[in-house]
């Protein structure tokens, strides 16, 4: 472990120690895309496209580091676990994150996440981007864990370029923990696809000990795929609905509470409350349902065109994204069947949630992310297993490079 306990963490600054620590982590990733490369699980293609992604993150930092001052903190708490076998700075332990007369959350913001990092012995966590290499990892054997489930080359190939966007080519050359929540969701959708009460159940809880609104999200799809069976036919999905909606109604005073008293938070903890000191409220959740259409769209494309900071790659990147679930969805005939409805209801709620909930746009982005991508993923598992043709010569060429 490459690192003085002394200094808290180094920037890519201390150049001699950047990419003395860096360059061991990509030593240790390419080891590991050999012997997958050697053990057939990975093609030459695959290989180049990978290392290209880890090597990204030494080429990247110096233009990212400053974006997102808060990934810091995950390593410092990945430090303290390794040092000391439990979490003694106060950032890293468990702490109430919200609390009212009616509800209190425990967050695990930090330790959670510092514990999986912790799985992974890379070589060094010496620096803000050390982080960087074990989202790569991971994100690396999700990827082989999802084209497993792919019968088709063409849309394996669609899978891997789907892997280095630059959304995700960025948040994944950080130490953020939306990379995490990202894969505990990707694990979570394919449990509950396949009707895995126990994997599911234990999923749920991972995912609420990183992200609780996403847990919570993921509620829906939990229990109207393994309890209400939407997922096998339209009349179940509609008596699910109906269901849904009755308690949602029936709690509105507490879910709005639950909604204001995290907007309420954001703001302040990012100095946004207004000088009159009044933020208006969500009061009817009749009126967020009716308005739900818009709202994603607005979720989707925001923060909409421009030319400053990363809204010129962001925008077009959301178009794209809209482009190609429109080209996949007709193409499979994805909404023909009340599973894919399903799922995509509960990301539409994962976009609506965060919006109302986070008017920061570089955080709504991040709390977006892990939803956008799930949808595509899905798309492309349900495309790649319904389609067993021989993939265009185009596909066949570029995949099997």
């Amino acid at each position: 472990m490459l690192y003085n306990s002394s200094v808290d963490l180094y920037f890519v600054d201390s150049v001699f120690i950047f990419l003395l620590s860096e360059v061991s982590n990509l030593f240790f990733c390419g080891i590991i895309l050999l012997l997958l490369f050697y053990f057939k699980t990975l093609n030459l293609t695959e290989v180049i496209f990978w290392f290209g992604g880890f090597a990204s993150i030494i080429i990247m930092a110096p233009f990212i580091q400053d974006l997102f001052p808060d990934s810091g903190g995950y390593l410092r708490c990945v430090r303290d676990l390794k040092d000391n076998l439990s979490f003694d700075e106060i950032g890293c332990q468990a702490s109430i994150a919200a609390e009212s007369e009616s509800f209190q959350f425990l967050n695990f913001k930090r330790s959670v996440p510092a514990v999986y990092y912790s799985i992974i012995p890379i070589p060094s966590i010496s620096t803000i981007m050390s982080l960087a290499f074990i989202n790569k990892i991971y994100l690396l054997f999700l990827y082989i864990f999802l084209r497993n489930r792919i019968n088709n080359n063409e849309i394996k190939f669609y899978l891997l370029l789907l892997f280095f966007f630059p959304t995700i080519l960025l948040y994944s050359t950080t130490g953020l923990r939306e990379i995490l929540i990202l894969i505990v969701q990707s694990f979570l959708l394919i449990t509950i696809i396949e009707r895995k009460w126990i994997p599911s159940i234990v999923l749920i809880f991972l995912l609420a000990s990183v992200k609780t609104q996403n847990a919570a999200v993921f509620l829906i799809l939990f229990s109207g795929s393994l309890i209400f069976r939407s997922d096998k036919s339209f009349s179940y999905l509609f008596v699910f609905s109906i269901l849904f909606c009755l308690t949602v109604f029936t709690y509105e005073r507490e879910i709005l509470d639950v909604i204001n008293y995290f907007r309420i938070g954001f703001l302040k903890e990012n100095y946004m409350i207004p000088l009159s000191g009044i933020v208006i409220e969500y009061e009817s959740i009749l009126s967020l349902m009716i308005n739900s259409p818009l709202l994603f769209l607005k979720g989707i494309f925001s923060p909409g065109f421009g030319m400053s900071g990363l809204n010129i790659i962001f925008f077009p990147e959301s178009i794209l994204y809209v482009a190609l679930f429109i080209w996949g969805a007709k193409r499979s005939n994805y909404f023909s069947e009340s599973l894919n409805w399903l799922v995509f209801i509960t990301g539409l709620v994962g976009i609506i949630l965060n919006l109302i909930v986070v008017d920061n746009d570089s955080t709504y982005l991040r709390y977006r992310f892990t939803f956008t991508y799930l949808l595509m993923f899905h798309l492309l598992l349900f495309m790649g297993k319904k389609e067993t043709k021989q993939p265009t010569e185009i596909g066949k060429t570029l995949h099997q490079f």
